[in-house]
Order: C-alpha cells, then sequence, then structure tokens
C-alpha cells in the first residue's frame, strides 16, 4: 500500500503528504529491463541512487515531526502517501525489509488522486506533495514515473506534465499547499524538434482562484541540473530539511515559527550551509502566496555559527571556545585549524573566545546573538 500512515479525519484540518522518489527506470539505460530508445538523449538518462535516499529522508522528517519532537505543524497530521522505485545500484535504500510501492505512472496517478481527495475535505488541511527523480522541461516540466520509456516511440507516457498539475490542483479546498520538486530541467535537442504530448495528473479550472496560501519550489531553474551525492539525500532536500528544523524559523511573539515565506526566502542560504559553493551551481525557483506558519519549534531551533579571526591569518592559530549563555554549556575547538570554526547550535547568546599561545594576537571574547540561518562572528585578534 501506498499510504503508509493513515490518522484520517475527514471533520478537522489535518496535513496530507504525497512523497515520491523515482531513482529506477527499469526501460531506460541499465534499467533490468533496458529497450532502446527512440530518442537518443532520451537514452541517455540513467539509473539514479539519490531520490529514494531523498523521499525517505523527507518522510523520516514528516514522521519524527509528528512524533512530538519539539517541533510540529501547524495541524496534526493525518496521511503520508509513499511511492519509491529504487535503482539496481542501490536495491535496498530503506530500512532492513522495507518493501515499497513503485512509483509507476498508474501508481503515481492513483496515488495523486486519493490524496486530493483527502485534501479536499477542510479548508484549512495543509497539502505537501515531494517529488524526487529525473525531470526535463520543454512547454511544461515533465516529471518522469518508473516506467517512462515502456513505449520507446512515445515515452513521455510514463511521466507527468507538472505545471499544469500544479495548476490544477489549487481548486483543491485546501487554502495551505506545498510543491517541492527536486528534479533536472534540461531541454534537450530531442524535445525541441517534436510537439510533446500534454499529460498532467489533473485538469485546471480556469474558474477557481490560487490558493490563498502557495509554497512551490523547484530545486533547479529553467534548462539547469538539480544535484545530489550518490546513495544520499539531495542537497535541495537536505536544505528544505533544515528549513523545516529550525534555519527557517523567526521569533515572534515568544515563538519560534516556521512560516513559508522564509522558507522561501531562506533556502537557497542554507543550500550554501549544506554544501558550500552549490550555491554558486544551482539556483532554486519559487512562487509564493500570503504567507502562513507551518510549523512551530517548541524551543529554540539550530542555527549555523561561524567564527573567525581578524586577522585571517589569526584562525590558523585560534583556539576557540562557544558558551551558550542559556545554559551555559561550552563547546571548544583546542585543536588550531586554518578554516573558520563552523558548528550548529540553538538559536540564542553566546559567549565567543579566541585564545593564542604566542604573542603574535590578541586573546579576544565577544557576545553575539545567534539566529538562523547563519550567524558569522570574526573576532578581532590584532
Amino acid at each position: 500500500m501506498a499510504l503508509i500512515f493513515d490518522n484520517i479525519n475527514n471533520t478537522n484540518p489535518q496535513v496530507h503528504v504525497f512523497i515520491i522518489g523515482v531513482g529506477g527506470y527499469k526501460f531506460l539505460s541499465g534499467g533490468n529491463q533496458e529497450r532502446a530508445q527512440s530518442f537518443n538523449q532520451i537514452g541517455v538518462l540513467k539509473q539514479l541512487t539519490s531520490p529514494p535516499k531523498s523521499a525517505l529522508e523527507f518522510r523520516d522528517a514528516i514522521l519524527e515531526i509528528n512524533s512530538h519532537t519539539g517541533v510540529h505543524f501547524q495541524q496534526p497530521l493525518g496521511s503520508v502517501e509513499l511511492l519509491i522505485s529504487p535503482a539496481p545500484q542501490d536495491p535496498n535504500p530503506g530500512k532492513n525489509g522495507e518493501v515499497f510501492e513503485p512509483a509507476t505512472i498508474n501508481n503515481i496517478r492513483t496515488a495523486y488522486n486519493n490524496w486530493k481527495t483527502r485534501c479536499d475535505t477542510h479548508e484549512d488541511n495543509v497539502a505537501i506533495f515531494f517529488y524526487c527523480g529525473h525531470g526535463v522541461e520543454k512547454m511544461d516540466h515533465y516529471l518522469l514515473a518508473e516506467d517512462f520509456g515502456e513505449n520507446p516511440g512515445l515515452p513521455w507516457l510514463g511521466s507527468f506534465a507538472f505545471d499544469k498539475t500544479r495548476r490544477a490542483f489549487h481548486s483543491c479546498r485546501a487554502k495551505t499547499q506545498c510543491f517541492f520538486i527536486d528534479s533536472c530541467r534540461e531541454v534537450t535537442g530531442t524535445m525541441l524538434n517534436f510537439d510533446l504530448p500534454d499529460i498532467p495528473l489533473d485538469i485546471p479550472n480556469f474558474n477557481v482562484s490560487d490558493c490563498q496560501h502557495d509554497l512551490t519550489i523547484k530545486s533547479s531553474a529553467h534548462n539547469e541540473r538539480a544535484h545530489g551525492p550518490k546513495k544520499k539525500p539531495s542537497y535541495f532536500t537536505q536544505a528544505l530539511l533544515k528549513a523545516f528544523k529550525g534555519y527557517a524559523a523567526n521569533k515572534q511573539d515568544g515563538d519560534w515559527l516556521v512560516k513559508t515565506a522564509d522558507v522561501a526566502s531562506r533556502i537557497h542560504d542554507i543550500l550554501g550551509i549544506v554544501k558550500p559553493g552549490q550555491e554558486q551551481r544551482q539556483r532554486f525557483i519559487n512562487n509564493l502566496g500570503t504567507p502562513i506558519t507551518l510549523l512551530k519549534h517548541d524551543t529554540a531551533p539550530l542555527a549555523h555559527l561561524s567564527i573567525s579571526c581578524n586577522p585571517k591569518e589569526a584562525i590558523a592559530k585560534a583556539a576557540f571556545r562557544c558558551t551558550n549563555l542559556n545554559n551555559n554549556t561550552t563547546e571548544t575547538r583546542q585543536e588550531p585549524k586554518p578554516e573558520p570554526w563552523k558548528l550548529d547550535v540553538q538559536a540564542g547568546v553566546y559567549e565567543l573566545s579566541a585564545n593564542f599561545q604566542d604573542n603574535g594576537f590578541n586573546n579576544c571574547n565577544e557576545f553575539v546573538p545567534v539566529i538562523p540561518p547563519i550567524t558569522q562572528k570574526s573576532l578581532d585578534c590584532l
């Protein structure tokens, strides 16, 4: 069954999640039923090991949030729908013994319809859609199912047009709709030469306005790639989940809140924390409606702290110390290193110090407020 979590209550508002991770494409290069494709550039699409890991990491984060760990959605979790197609190079991406419903186009269509029906039961429902796998783009952004390429003459029967599907979902009663698309958006020469079939999962209703609270983020710009390490979650997924875990939080009236607008505005900066330099290779594109609180943290969330020295030459000789003044816990970096000290800490006020064994630089300390997503402090050691 694709429905892996079911606490559905059609009377009260809830969060309903649909997750797709496609790494195994059985009819493409390296698949267990590989077929010669009619379109050369389609034939070079390969198997992927990162998308199943990304989808499962997203699933685990959603279930962890639901387990009352100090972070929770504004509405309780109602359902989680999951489709995973592992790559042959990593046939068991989940926990020992886990078996998944494959992300074929028919399964995607069925699960989508079920998910939308659940989301449509209450206007205060929160709809969350996550896809990670191959994607290509021409007039629309096509997301590829496991059985893409089964018909080499018409491989698009194993895909769906996402942009039109997204427009169609605005007809759902749920006022908060979050779509996270982790895929490439490259245009191939073959696509430019042909008129592609327009096959969404749903048909837009032009008499319907856009949902009130839209958060739609794509992990790549038009004609660009998304990136991820082998057999690990993608950089986009890592950044998105760090946003949920507090990097996108703001303190408001004593509460730490993660709002849709802050996820959209900070996620690219968070990418630079996840993978320094990656923000130069990968651009996230988003659509945003009226902001709304998505998550609440009961305690101060995590933030990224980078400590360096002025002048830079002092960094290699500094023994850093970082003390949280809220609870008097101390972390130290005793071994001097040539690069800044980077660590994840709870948001709050810290005493930062740099100490030196020789007389070339002055020992120094400062009190610094640390807030998400990142605080960078250079201690004056002249």
